[in-house]
């Protein structure tokens, strides 16, 4: 007699089946009874006011606001120079002054990082004599995806945080491009923070940049564990009624900052509820996968 095909899919249904009876009897007793077996089946948790605040972030460097070179304007012979490379200078200040008396005074303030006149030069106009760096202003770039463009509006305040100094400082967005650059489907715009530097900051240095996106303040939350959701991914969490039974009550829920969730109606502070490690819906979707 020929051999019968073997049904390898039955042995595989008789675990599931264990497991869906155990499962369903530690749910029972605890919706029924609520004895200390069926406790350890779930944790308790209190609805309390928390601080919910959510922000972009972004990275980038250092760079001066100001970084000109500035040149003749009209031909001279180079006189006098009143100024050395590494001077630090005001707008307005004496450069340098011409054969013919003609002086030349520094188009905006910093430090002349690099002079390239010399006495005795003869300049032709656009001709360069110094370029100038505003160290004490510094200012980072960042690239914004289109879906957080409404993050960075001019004038709106930030947090730059400096990787080598280990310490954050205000930044104030100043500037953010119009025009696009497209990468991977997505567009992107430039944006820029310009903050008051401190003696030891120095150009080129890597920072962090967070900007505040949304905030509810001492606000009622739960953590997103406590949080399960229906066939139709509506928000609900179980309590007891008045018999020690479990119900599941609707809630509507706000902002969430990865860790706690804002609750906007359904539960109070100070209210307890109750929820399982355990994710009965992935399991039941694993099992779905394995068939």
């Amino acid at each position: 007699m020929a051999n019968r095909p073997r049904k390898k899919g039955r042995k595989k249904w008789i675990w599931i089946v264990l497991v869906l009876a155990v499962l369903g009897v530690g749910v029972y007793s605890f919706l029924s009874a609520g004895t200390e077996a069926a406790q350890a089946l779930f944790t308790e948790e209190t609805v309390q006011k928390r601080d919910i605040v959510t922000y972009y972030s972004f990275s980038g460097s250092l760079t001066p606001v100001t970084d000109k070179t500035q040149a003749a304007k009209e031909s001279l012979k180079v006189k006098e120079i009143y100024v050395t490379e590494g001077q630090t200078v005001q707008q307005g200040e004496l450069l340098l002054r011409g054969a013919d008396g003609t002086r030349v005074y520094a188009a905006h303030s910093g430090t002349v990082e690099t002079l390239y006149a010399e006495k005795d030069d003869t300049l032709q106009p656009g001709s360069q004599i110094a370029r100038i760096v505003d160290y004490a202003t510094l200012e980072v770039t960042v690239d914004v995806d289109e879906y957080d463009i409404g993050a960075v509006e001019i004038g709106k305040e930030g947090t730059v945080y400096l990787n080598a100094l280990a310490r954050s400082i205000p930044g104030v967005v100043s500037e953010v491009s119009r025009e696009a650059t497209t990468e991977g489907g997505v567009s992107y715009y430039e944006a820029k923070l310009q903050v008051d530097a401190g003696s030891d900051v120095r150009s080129g240095m890597s920072v962090e940049v967070t900007i505040l996106n949304q905030q509810a303040l001492d606000t009622p939350s739960l953590s997103l564990d406590a949080i399960s959701y229906d066939e139709y991914n509506r928000p609900f969490v179980y309590q007891r009624d008045a018999e020690g039974m479990m119900k599941a009550v609707p809630v509507k829920t706000g902002i969430s900052d990865g860790r706690n969730i804002q609750l906007l109606s359904g539960v109070e502070e100070g209210s307890q509820v109750y929820y399982q490690g355990f994710d009965m819906a992935r399991f039941f979707a694993m099992m779905e996968e394995a068939r």
